[in-house]
């Protein structure tokens, strides 16, 4: 009678859809993936992530979207970026390497499939993989690159140039709520519709349920580009 070999998991060929260099480990990293790897459906709007996680397990986000927010202590929760499919949480990655605690959490924004792996095999295939290892670094660049970006808007724009900003890099439509925009900005919702009502009037969006199109994206942009 012949070896059982067990099947491999539904979210398997995911994985490596996703993450294409994972599938470019040595065979007894592959094997060892295979044997701590954990798979988590969750709904929009669970927590993923709490600040202990950080500095305890990694995420590969398979499926759907999810939020990485700064916790707020006296002021709404914050948004960093959003996490894709196929990229690599920035805090996740830092938190691990420098076995650090970030006060973040990540929240799904839309219904998600994540696979975990513990934090200490994270290391080991940052040491024992060039190429995963360089993924990493890159994808920390780059987010450290948003995280900039953000500071920036915060210390020296005006709401009103925060908002529209967002607005033109998310597209049109934008289907998100008032509450939605307050809550990336950390602002309350009431100020949001304000500034979303003043671009209504000047005929740049259209406001509906969920919804935020954009009627005259060059007016957003030259408002974008006026002195502070």
């Amino acid at each position: 009678m012949g070896t059982r070999v067990n099947p491999e998991p539904a979210w398997w060929p995911q994985l490596f859809e996703a993450y294409p260099t994972l599938g470019r480990v040595s065979p007894s990293q592959l094997e060892t993936l295979r044997s701590l790897a954990v798979h988590v459906d969750a709904p929009a709007g669970a927590t993923l992530f709490e600040p202990a996680d950080f500095s305890s397990r990694f995420p590969f986000l398979v499926r759907g979207s999810a939020r990485v927010l700064k916790v707020g202590k006296s002021a709404p929760d914050t948004l960093l970026y959003r996490l894709q499919p196929g990229e690599h949480c920035l805090l996740s990655s830092a938190g691990l390497l420098a076995r650090w605690r970030f006060g973040a959490r990540v929240v799904a924004e839309t219904d998600v499939r994540v696979v975990l792996i513990p934090g200490s095999f994270f290391r080991d295939l940052v040491a024992d993989s060039t190429e995963f290892a360089h993924s990493v670094h890159l994808a920390i660049a780059r987010r450290l690159e948003v995280v900039m970006d953000l500071v920036q808007q915060a210390t020296y724009f005006r709401l009103d140039q925060r908002v529209a900003s967002l607005i033109l890099a998310n597209g049109s439509p934008l289907r998100v709520s008032h509450q939605d925009l307050a809550d990336d900005l950390g602002v309350s919702r009431e100020n949001v519709s304000r500034v979303l009502g003043g671009f209504r009037d000047q005929g740049w969006v259209k406001l509906g349920r969920r919804r935020i199109e954009t009627v005259d994206p060059q007016a957003l942009e030259g408002f974008l580009d006026r002195d502070v």
